[in-house]
């Protein structure tokens, strides 16, 4: 059993985060798995996971009682964030390749029919999930739903072309979040961690309002 109390024992993690080898850890396992979001977004990510996760318990870590296990914890806690940040990449990649190979390219009649009908489908979906309950703490929910519609919006327009990258993407969500900055911090690293958060939460919306296409087609 450990004699450090959990208040203690986060106190150490962040100092660890928030140091240079903190840092130099985030750097790592961004390059590691590819990861868009920058070392500064990585360790901010993994700091709110380490609270929400010490908010639930009523006692502190058995196996935390000095320095080096804490570090230790908080770098396995980093780096799960930074496997789960990929996962979610490579899920975004896929919900966009999705909505581009529905939609038209080539003019034609049977295309534009197609995608008609789906253009419809899919923002039918995306109001009842946003409609049932669809909530993301991470970003405004307001926001959330304005930055999937416009993405929705221009990958129709793009067709296949939204699959190609996505620095597009990543465009319209932080201009919708920017727009919705009055009030807040205008830090670079606030805003950074707000457009993070956003984007997060507007993949989410969309996976799901995929997903009931999905169901409801099969």
């Amino acid at each position: 059993m450990t004699t450090w109390t959990l208040e203690s024992q986060r106190s150490a993690m962040f100092r660890w985060a928030q140091s240079s080898l903190g840092h130099e850890a985030a750097v790592r396992l961004s390059r590691k798995y590819g990861l868009s979001e920058e070392a500064d977004d990585l360790v901010s990510i993994t700091l709110e996971k380490i609270t929400r996760s010490f908010a639930r318990r009523s006692g502190p870590l058995p196996d935390v009682g000095n320095d080096d296990q804490a570090t230790r914890y908080a770098y396995r806690a980093m780096a799960n964030t930074a496997i789960d940040l990929a996962r979610r990449k490579r899920q975004e990649s896929r919900a966009l390749i999705s909505v581009a190979r529905i939609t038209t390219t080539q003019p034609g009649t049977d295309q534009t029919a197609t995608s008609q009908v789906f253009i419809e489908e899919l923002f039918s979906a995306l109001h009842r999930v946003t409609a049932s309950g669809f909530t993301c703490k991470a970003c405004n929910d307001k926001v959330t739903y304005a930055a999937a519609t416009e993405v929705l919006h221009l990958a129709l327009l793009e067709g296949s072309d939204a699959a190609v990258g996505q620095s597009w993407l990543d465009d319209v969500i932080y201009s919708v979040v920017d727009r919705y900055e009055i009030g807040m911090s205008r830090s670079a690293a606030a805003r950074r961690q707000r457009r993070s958060r956003c984007r997060r939460c507007v993949m989410e919306l969309l996976q799901a309002a995929l997903s009931a296409i999905g169901v409801r087609r099969g």
